[in-house]
């Protein structure tokens, strides 16, 4: 039976859980926000794609939070030995600069929602209160922030995804860090 928990030599069945779905929801949204963005007003998708967008971010952002204080009460396995000083240092900040991106870039669409002075609804059922007032002047700034934030991102995920790889394939044994994160059989 596989553990809820982190524990020493892996990660715990929940994080694996929000890691997985947070990356597919993670890629899925810059798919669908790169495609809604080209948009004109008038084509018919873009009203149920930018609905969609917004509902799904707001969940990312939940989701987010509830893996911050997850990671705050059950811990991640610790690096291996093995790695180097510098990677672990790497890791470290790839690894703290995604953590704050998960949150920063959902709160900078919610500030675009805003600032045109539309609250962000989660999939029809209920709307979030406005965090910021409106603001025309500020829509293209938050805009900008939002893709910023958004590439930014996918260079961490590259970083990430990258150094798994690495250690995976390349380090020496006991180096491997990826299959942490994938489905177990225990």
């Amino acid at each position: 039976m596989t553990n809820i928990k982190n524990h020493q030599t892996g990660y715990g069945l929940l994080s694996k859980a929000l890691h997985w779905l947070m990356a597919f929801i993670l890629f899925a949204l810059v798919i669908i926000g790169t495609y809604m963005a080209g948009l004109e007003r008038t084509d018919p998708p873009r009203d149920l794609l930018y609905s969609l967008h917004k509902s799904f971010g707001a969940l990312f952002l939940q989701m987010a939070i509830i893996r911050i204080m997850w990671v705050r009460y059950s811990r991640p396995p610790q690096l291996p030995g093995q790695l180097s000083s510098w990677e672990k240092l790497l890791s470290k900040t790839v690894i703290a600069s995604l953590y704050m991106l998960l949150i920063a870039i959902p709160i900078s669409g919610i500030a675009i929602s805003n600032f045109y002075g539309a609250p962000v609804s989660f999939f029809g059922l209920f709307k979030f209160p406005a965090i910021f007032d409106k603001n025309l002047q500020m829509v293209d700034t938050a805009k900008t922030l939002h893709m910023v934030l958004v590439y930014v991102s996918l260079g961490a995920v590259f970083l990430h995804v990258a150094g798994a790889l690495k250690h995976r394939f390349f380090d020496a044994e006991g180096a491997d860090v990826l299959h942490r994160m994938l489905p177990s059989k225990n």
